[in-house]
This record gives structure tokens, C-alpha cells and sequence, in this order.
């Protein structure tokens, strides 16, 4: 009886994930008394059955899970381990090692779920495989703060929108694959959990996330990216010093270095310099403001620190330049406003960069994307004019040349002066002309404008 309940429990406490919402909560372990019935060296454990390993420190030649569950309340090694579907626990202070002696990688296919309450290492490639469904997914959870997951030289392939990997403690892999079946959420992080991998590929878009705190990703080597890596600024993102992108294969729809909404650090010696450091980005906005442009407003959280912001400008979300920096220090205040007056005329992505001067390490925002489409002239006034007016224009389209006609084409002669630290111009009629409907001609390098005025 014990072992149904077990299955049913995996099964039903699966389903809130497919929300997304937040993490899965893994079912509760199930207890070990080392009177349960025990797994043995080259066992099929089949549907229905439930077996037990407890005791010291042991090697098996072989294990095998069909549809069966093992509980792992010892120190065991499977060299040979074999899984069509099937549920594993290792409860707190247990560890389960799956050694690499089958040689190709380890399929979960559908139906398959680990929950590590204590210590697990993998030493074959896992990959959470195409035949898994709504009904019978592919859950790996590393369950608790202080659990364990070790693939150290191996990677971990999420090729299926109904397989899920959930970190809580501390995991460790070579590579970290999302690959283009995966789902968004299908990596969700834990508060306070850190996330280890020499290469992150990641192929679809916000398959990280971190519903419940912050967590960090510590990247050493490599990434690649189809899509952007989170929407949560929960994610902080550790990049060692020899971390580098792969901006080659921009032609075929590559994003490099498209972190998303996470917090970047680069040059970061591990994810446990971050719960030092002194800068940290609570939120950062922008709107477009009429014809002034657009108005960036972040906030920090800071420390005693000395340091610079760079205020960071992209018309593609790919080539940053900086536009300004701004000096800190610990009383600076936390909250900051930059005017960008002259924005692009389109979308901007905006990004800013904190550097620490005591330290050789660089904290970034999240991007975030302005549309600006600068509005045409605001006024002409005053209305009806006698002999001057004053045009005011934007700056994106200020004129270099002002001309006036009358309603039958003829040219008026005019004196004008044009600021563009003012945004206006200042036009005189040089003769007294006829009441009535005039042309105003504003000619700029991008476009020409024509503005009807009456004068009495």
C-alpha cells in the first residue's frame, strides 16, 4: 500500500507546474525505519513496488526502475543504472551516485521523477527526453537548501516542454542545455539556491526563472543564446573572467549575451561574492517624455561603496554605448534619474553598468526597451501673429532652414534665428504684408514641414 501512495503523491503533486507560477513543492520524503524492504544488486524494481537501500556505504553492479520507486536512505553507488519510468528519493543526509558504467547517457522518457532531499551525483549525461507528457512529465527537483546535485563533467539536456529541472540547494553541471523543445520555467531556482555550469546554451525564451528569491547562476566558460535567458531580475548571473559568447551565429538568430531581465556580474570569482557586494539593482524604468526624451529612473540597493554608473544605449539590444556616467558614493542616495535627450527614433534599450573602483568586477541592470517617436511641432505662437513668431520644434527633426509663403506660392522675406538649446526659432517679417494664411517651411537634413499660420 505504502508504495501506491508514494506514486499517487509524485503523480498529483506534479501538475501546479505546468502553471508556472511557481516552483514545484516536492512531495514529502517517505520515512526510513531500515526495516522496509530492501533494493538489491540487480533488481527490477516494477510498477507498484517500492524498495529501500539503507546502510553504509555500498556499490551496486546494476539497478533498474520500471515504473517502480526507490527510496535511498544510505550511501549507494549504481554503476549500471537503468530507468523506462519510475519515482527515486534520497532523503536528507542519504547520497545516491549514478556511476557511468552503461556508457551512453541517461534518458529519462516520460514518468520519471528524482527528488533529492540530500546529495545525488550523476556521472553520465542526462537529458529529459521528447516522449514525456502532461500526464507522465519528467521532474528532477534538488529539493532542499542544503541539497546537493553533482554532474560536474557531465551535461543536463531539457528537450521537452513537459520536463522540468528545479533547484532549491546547490547544483553543479558541466553544461546546462535548454534546448528548443523546452518550455519557458522549465529551470526555476530557489531563493537563496546557486546554479553552477561551465556552458549555458539556451534556446527558448525565459527558461529560467526564480518565483521566490534570488538566486545565482555562476557561468565559467561559455554561453549561447536563441532567446533571453529570464523576465525575473531575481536571476543574478555570475560570469567568471574568461567567460565569452558566441556572436557567430547571429545570421541564424542568436542573441548573445541575452541575459534578460537578470543582474549581471562579470568577472565574478563565484556566486558567493555576490552576497557581498556593494551595489545591488532593486529596479530600473523608462518612459518616453514628449519632445525632452526619454527618463530613466533606477534604484539600488547600496553599501559603503565608491564607484561609477554607466548609463548604456543599444538601437538593436545588442551594441551598447555609453552615453554618460555618473559618480557614487555611499551617500549618494539610492535612487537615481538620467535624461536621455536625444534617443533614437524607434525602440532604445537601455542598460546600466556599475563599477566598483575597490573591485575588479562590474554589476549590470537589466535591459530594458523604450519606444521614442518624437511628436511634430508642438506651436507655432501667437496665433494670429503680426510680425514675429516663434516656432517650437523637436530635436529630432530641428530645422536648418525657415521659409514663409503666402497661399499662392510666393516667397515672404524673413529674418529668423534658430536655438537648439531652446528647441525654437524666432521668425520676423522684414515688410508689412497683407492679413490673411501663410505657409511656414521648415526644412531639416531628414524631412520638410509645412505649417499653416495667420497673420492679421
Amino acid at each position: 500500500m505504502l508504495s501506491g501512495k508514494i506514486l499517487i503523491i509524485a503523480l498529483v503533486i506534479s501538475f501546479p507546474l505546468f502553471a508556472g507560477a511557481q516552483c514545484i513543492t516536492p512531495p514529502p520524503v517517505p520515512d526510513c525505519t531500515g526495516t522496509e524492504p530492501l533494493a538489491t544488486d540487480g533488481e527490477t524494481i516494477n510498477s507498484t513496488t517500492t524498495k529501500w537501500y539503507y546502510g553504509g556505504t555500498v556499490s551496486y553492479n546494476s539497478l533498474s526502475l520500471n515504473g517502480g520507486t526507490l527510496i535511498v536512505c544510505g550511501d549507494l553507488t549504481v554503476d549500471k543504472f537503468y530507468i523506462t519510468t519510475g519515482t527515486i528519493f534520497i532523503r536528507p543526509g542519504a547520497r545516491l551516485v549514478i556511476g557511468s558504467g552503461v556508457g551512453a547517457g541517461l534518458q529519462f522518457q516520460g514518468g520519471c521523477y528524482l527528488y533529492n532531499f540530500g546529495t545525488c551525483e550523476i556521472q553520465r549525461n542526462l537529458s529529459l527526453e521528447n516522449s514525456a507528457s502532461a500526464v507522465n512529465p519528467n521532474i528532477v527537483i534538488n529539493a532542499l537548501p542544503s541539497s546537493v546535485f553533482k554532474m560536474s563533467n557531465q551535461y543536463l539536456v531539457i528537450n521537452n516542454n513537459y520536463s522540468w529541472f528545479e533547484n532549491n540547494g546547490s547544483a553543479d553541471f558541466w553544461g546546462l542545455i535548454t534546448d528548443a523543445q523546452s518550455s519557458p520555467g522549465s529551470v526555476c531556482l530557489g531563493n537563496g539556491s546557486t546554479t553552477k555550469m561551465a556552458i549555458l546554451i539556451n534556446k527558448v525564451a525565459n527558461t529560467y526563472k526564480a518565483p521566490s528569491g534570488n538566486a545565482c547562476v555562476n557561468v565559467l566558460q561559455y554561453s549561447e543564446f536563441y532567446g533571453q535567458l529570464t523576465s525575473d531580475p531575481t536571476v543574478f548571473v555570475c560570469l567568471a573572467a574568461g567567460h565569452s559568447s558566441n556572436n557567430s551565429c547571429i545570421p541564424f538568430g542568436c542573441h548573445p549575451n541575452d541575459w534578460g531581465s537578470s543582474q549581471v556580474f562579470t568577472g565574478c570569482s563565484g556566486c558567493a561574492t555576490l552576497s557581498a557586494l556593494p551595489v545591488r539593482f532593486l529596479s530600473f524604468t523608462g518612459a518616453g517624455i514628449n519632445n525632452r526624451g526619454v527618463q530613466l529612473t533606477w534604484e539600488t540597493a547600496m553599501a559603503e561603496t565608491n564607484g561609477k554608473m554607466l548609463v548604456l544605449r543599444s538601437g538593436n539590444g545588442r551594441d551598447f554605448k555609453v552615453l554618460d556616467s555618473i559618480f557614487v558614493h555611499s551617500t549618494t542616495g539610492n535612487v537615481f534619474h538620467y535624461l536621455d535627450t536625444n534617443p533614437l527614433r524607434g525602440t532604445n534599450f537601455y542598460r546600466i553598468v556599475f563599477s566598483e573602483f575597490r573591485l575588479e568586477m562590474t554589476t549590470s541592470s537589466s535591459v530594458i526597451n523604450i519606444n521614442f517617436e518624437p511628436e511634430t511641432t508642438e506651436a507655432i505662437y501667437p496665433v494670429p501673429f503680426g510680425q514675429n513668431f516663434t516656432i517650437i520644434f523637436n530635436r529630432e527633426d530641428s530645422p536648418k532652414t525657415i521659409e514663409l509663403m503666402d497661399m499662392y506660392g510666393r516667397t515672404i522675406p524673413i529674418i529668423y534665428t534658430i536655438s537648439q538649446s531652446t528647441l525654437s526659432a524666432s521668425v520676423k517679417l522684414t515688410r508689412r504684408e497683407e492679413n490673411g494664411l501663410y505657409l511656414v517651411c521648415l526644412i531639416s537634413n531628414k524631412s520638410v514641414t509645412m505649417k499653416t499660420v495667420l497673420k492679421r
